[in-house]
Formats: C-alpha cells, structure tokens, sequence
C-alpha cells in the first residue's frame, strides 16, 4: 500500500545515548545508544532497477564508550510537515524473478506495510473498548475500513496490508480454549464462503481502492504440531482451494497469498520431528506438505504470487534450502522479532529456534551473521523474502508489541536500526510493521519526540519505522 505525503522540508535525528547489555539479558538490563538508524536505503515499493547480489558485507561496531545517559533528543521541524495523503501509484502485477519481486517494467521492487485482522477483540484493543461484535458485518467493516483511512490520513508510506481471514467468522461450536490453533478443528466450509464474500474480500477490494497490495494469510495459526495428511493438511487444501477459485481474487495482481501463519514442529512419517532430530525425511515431507497447496492452487488457475513460511514460528527454512517450492511466483513469508536470530532483547519472545543461534554475538553482528545463515543463505539467494511480522519496543511500553528491545544503533547495538540495515543489505526483503493498526492510526507526524508517549518514542518501532518508510518513498521518487 502507499499512503504518501509530500512535506515542505524536516529534519530526523536520532541522538541517544546509554549503556545496553550484548544480545537478550534480564528484564532490568537498561536501554541503549540510539544513534540515527536510518541504514541504508532500498525503496518503498522500492525500485532498486539493479539485480546484484545480496551485501552480506557487516560493519564493525565502534568500539566507542558510550556516552554519560542523557534524554533523548529527536529532532522534527514539525512546523513544516505537511502531511498530505496520496493514494499510492501501485498499479500493474509484480513477479518473481530469481531472488527479487520485480514489476512490469524489471524494476526489482521491496514492499513496506502492516497488518490488520478483523475480530471483536483484537479491534477492541484487547477487551478494551469494543466497537462491534458478533457477526456484524457492517460494525466490522466500518471500524476496520476507518482505521485504515485514518493511518493514510496521517501520511503512513505504505503499499500493502497483511489480512487475516480471522477465524471468527470460520468456526461453529468452537467450545476449548486453544485459541486460534484449533481453527480448523471447528472450521465451518459453508461460514468461511460466507464471510470470505462479506467481510475479507470486500475488506481487500477497500484496500486495493486505496492504491495498496493485498497479502492474505488463512484463519488461525498452525496446531504445535502439523504432519503430512494430517488435518490441518486438509484444512489448509480446502481453504486455499476455495480462495483460489474465488473471481475477485484469483490472478488479481495486487493479491499474493501467505500459505499458513507459523508452523511450530513438523513430524514426519517415521515418527522424527523437527525439534527433536531434523532430518532428511522431515524436510521432505515439510516441503511437500506446502508443494502440494502450491500445486492445488495453481491447478486451479490461481497464479498469484505466494509465500511460504517456515518452521520454528517461521524461522527456519532448512527444508526448502534441499527441497524448495517449485513454481513460478514463489517467496518466503519470515518472522522476525527482538532475540532472534540473535538479535539484543531485553527478554526472549519464547518462540526461538533450538539449536540455531546458541552464541551470538549480539549487536549488528551477532543479528547479521544469524540472518545470514538462517534465511539469506538459505532460502534468500533464490527467492524473495517478506517479513510479516515485526515489531519492538522500549521496556517501559512492555505490552504494547511483541518484541521487546530498542531501536538502537545502525551497526551497533539494539534491534530496530539493525533491522532494517539488516534487510536493506539483504537487498530482496518486503517487511512490515505488526504494531496494532488502533496505534498507527492514532500517530501524528506533527507530534513532537515523547519518549514517555509509545507512539512518539525513538527507542520504539512507531516513530522510526513511519520516517523510514517515508525515506523509503522519498528514495523511490
């Protein structure tokens, strides 16, 4: 998506100073040099018009004593901002083309977005202040569709929305509390026909109008434990066929699919697993698990983009580096979060990989080294990667994202300015911000820096990520 805004001029510095423990330590480790974490630059449906290879190249870090902990100190002109809100010029099909989404013109193209998902709860900021409920359609859409408008309203450079068919409106009878892993157990065929018409493609044709990209994932998250055949197999074969078929979404160029949201373990026929002894067999049968809905979509005539995630809450992608997709239009849908891929955090999020990124160093270093040989060595020399899902924040705002860390230094210490100079080297990775929309909606470019204030805080990922996605756009045009 794009919601653009043209400014007559403005000035972002970052300029903050502290003391921060290498990779994640206690709740109590104190926050961090947050220097200016801007990286380096990669486009907002980003041109590049270059096909070079990734720069694994890293940086050394500094070295330098930090200085005496100050406040911070961020600089915006917001006397001359002017946000003004554009629909987005994202026209045409983009492809896949070697390691890169490209679009009509071969111009390698990067993606930057959000997320939405359309239930009572999560829209009413957890429980807190519901704005419909049960099956209203209407009530749904309104808030959702408003919420949108307002975040292009207050000049979010974005060009595409991560939406999730929320199993509220799949499931009849749901009676345990699994939460969205036993989606499928209780999946209604004829509920999701329904609603897919009602409220999930009227609420992506809302998006497209806005000049914006549709990514959408399937109701629920993977059971703990999926297998070949098994019923979340099945699930998984019924949703995306009747999503396949569907007029308005099939061939649809600015619709692409993400095939499951985190997959945990597999186990495989002989009884091996993922998390116990990963072996030839799992990976195997890992990667056909997802070969065989490419090939039912495609069989269907659905040749829209898709993007297939990996195991370990869509960390690891070692099945797909011996048995990839095959197909054209092929990526990998990753996760990425403070304290993986050894990344500093004050507190692990709990979903880590066993065995992958024991001894990191931390730092830009530890995170790129792990990045490196996780997902770009692995499946990112082939493919293109999005991320679609990441967000951090200061410890003092703890709750308010997943990931818990600070923005920190490009090529130095923290998550966020790493981050992105992390993906921008990697030179073929989409990404998006997973802070709430009811957040995103509610920021104001012409605020000044609060780092009491989550949304206006430069150690957490509002504030930056709205002025990197700016220059993103700016880097295009």
């Amino acid at each position: 998506m794009k919601q653009h805004f043209k400014y007559l001029s403005f000035l972002l510095l970052f300029a903050l100073s502290g003391v921060m423990n290498v990779s994640c330590g206690d709740d109590d480790d104190e926050p961090v040099d947050v220097n200016n974490p801007s990286g380096n630059q990669s486009g907002s449906e980003t041109n590049t018009g270059t096909d070079s290879g990734a720069n694994n190249s890293s940086n050394n870090e500094t070295g330098k004593e930090p200085a005496k902990e100050q406040e911070p100190v961020f600089y915006v002109d917001v006397d001359t901002v002017v946000v003004e809100p554009h629909l987005s010029k994202v026209v045409g099909e983009l492809h896949v083309d070697g390691r890169y989404l490209k679009d009509e013109a071969g111009n390698i193209v990067n993606l930057h977005g959000m997320a939405q998902t359309y239930s009572p709860w999560f829209n009413s900021q957890s429980g807190k202040n519901f704005q419909w409920g049960d099956y209203d359609v209407s009530g749904c859409l309104r808030v959702n569709q408003g919420r949108l408008k307002k975040i292009i309203d207050n000049g979010w450079s974005m060009d595409f929305v991560r939406l999730h068919m929320d199993p509220h409106w799949t499931v009849t009878n749901k009676n345990d509390d699994q939460g969205e892993k036993s989606a499928h157990l209780y999946y209604d065929e004829e509920k999701f026909k329904k609603y897919l018409d009602e409220v999930f493609v009227p609420m992506a044709e809302y998006i497209q109008s806005l000049g914006m990209r549709v990514l959408m994932r399937p109701p629920g998250v993977c059971p703990e434990r999926i297998s070949y055949g098994d019923a979340y197999y099945k699930y998984m074969l019924d949703v995306w066929t009747i999503v396949a078929n569907h007029p308005k979404l099939q061939n649809n160029p600015l619709v692409m699919f993400e095939l499951a949201n985190e997959p945990v373990y597999f186990v495989a026929s002989d009884g091996s697993d993922s998390q116990r002894n990963f072996n030839d067999i799992v990976a195997k049968e890992y990667s056909q698990f997802f070969q065989d809905i490419v090939d039912k979509m495609r069989g269907e005539g659905c040749n829209n983009i898709l993007w297939v995630p990996g195991l370990a809450w869509q960390q690891d992608y070692r099945a797909f580096q011996k048995y990839p997709i095959e197909g054209d239009n092929i990526g990998y849908a990753v996760h990425c979060y403070p304290g993986w891929y050894g990344s500093d955090c004050y507190q692990q999020t709990g979903e880590i990989a066993p065995d992958m990124w024991r001894g990191s160093a931390g730092g830009y270093k530890g995170f790129k080294k792990d990045w490196d040989n996780s997902i770009t060595n692995v499946v990112g020399q082939t493919n293109p990667i999005i991320v679609t899902e990441m967000d951090w924040c200061s410890k003092k705002f703890k709750g308010r994202t997943w990931g818990s860390s600070v923005t920190g230094t490009a090529g130095g210490k923290g998550f966020g300015a790493n981050f992105r100079k992390i993906m921008d080297e990697t030179g073929n990775v989409s990404w998006l911000t997973f802070v709430w929309d009811y957040d995103l909606a509610a920021f104001n470019p012409k605020h000044k820096v609060d780092s009491n204030n989550f949304l206006y805080d430069p150690d957490s990922g509002v504030l930056p990520v709205y002025w990197w996605f700016k220059e993103y756009w700016d880097a295009e045009n």
